[in-house]
């Protein structure tokens, strides 16, 4: 028989349909052998992944969404199995140049801009229906305020014009954030690319724990694929699968 088994602490990544590590163990021992292969084709969290490596199974995970894939790049493989990306397991289907960001803007727009937020290190927005111009937001703490304050972010696959800047400076306002960041394809023609950090500048700027930062920023795909990201102080939960201060959105 099997065990009633609960998601342990530390276990949980934010996934609502997570399974318990124990119970994925006594499966896949219970139906393999040491060495074998175990195939996940909706892996999730990659709890299964992770039993199969602790019991010496082999193991290939499969998941339709860009942002889970990095998540367990990250949180499981990485930190808590502590395997090395290119040494110990290989991922495929994740973007590493502007030609790979292209396919994935082209096949699903939606992932992209999932891709595009958790590459800024940024929590995606939800919901799949129109967002009102938030594709997701980065959390940071200010002097004073018991609660985390934000960079409301947008992603722009297509060729965005100085309407889309002035439309997230209204989000910018609307949603009584202290900044705005957008993420775009491509470089700006150099006529553009001043018309754009104009209408941005004209935003100002906000100062946080003695610094200066832009109030409206802008980043290209290759930007985030070289490491840049945007001015902000220290972004809280980049490493967690969700903020956990009260009164933000889980």
């Amino acid at each position: 028989g099997f065990t009633n088994y609960n998601v342990g602490r530390g276990e949980h990544m934010g996934f609502q349909t997570q399974k318990p590590l124990g119970l994925l163990e006594q499966i896949i021992r219970a139906s393999s052998n040491p060495g074998d292969v175990v195939f996940d084709p909706f892996c999730g969290c990659a709890t299964t992944l992770h039993a199969a490596h602790n019991l010496s199974r082999q193991w290939i995970g499969i998941d339709i969404a860009i942002h889970a894939v990095k998540r367990v790049a990250r949180m499981r493989l990485r930190d808590q199995l502590g395997l090395v990306e290119g040494k110990d397991f290989e991922i495929e289907g994740v973007p590493r140049n502007i030609e790979g960001a292209r396919d994935l803007w082209e096949r699903d727009k939606y992932h992209f801009q999932k891709w595009a937020v958790e590459e800024a290190e940024g929590f995606v927005t939800t919901r799949r229906t129109a967002d009102g111009g938030i594709d997701g937001r980065l959390y940071f703490a200010v002097p004073d305020d018991p609660m985390l304050q934000s960079m409301v972010i947008e992603v722009k696959g297509g060729n965005p014009t100085i309407a889309d800047v002035r439309s997230l400076r209204g989000v910018l306002e609307r949603e009584d954030a202290l900044m705005a960041g957008l993420i775009i394809m491509d470089e700006l023609g150099d006529r553009k690319d001043r018309n754009f950090r104009k209408e941005m500048a004209s935003a100002g700027h906000v100062e946080l724990w003695g610094n200066e930062y832009p109030a409206m920023q802008i980043l290209t795909v290759s930007d985030l694929l070289d490491g840049k990201r945007f001015q902000t102080p220290t972004v809280m939960g980049k490493h967690t699968p969700e903020p956990r201060m009260p009164g933000l959105p889980r």
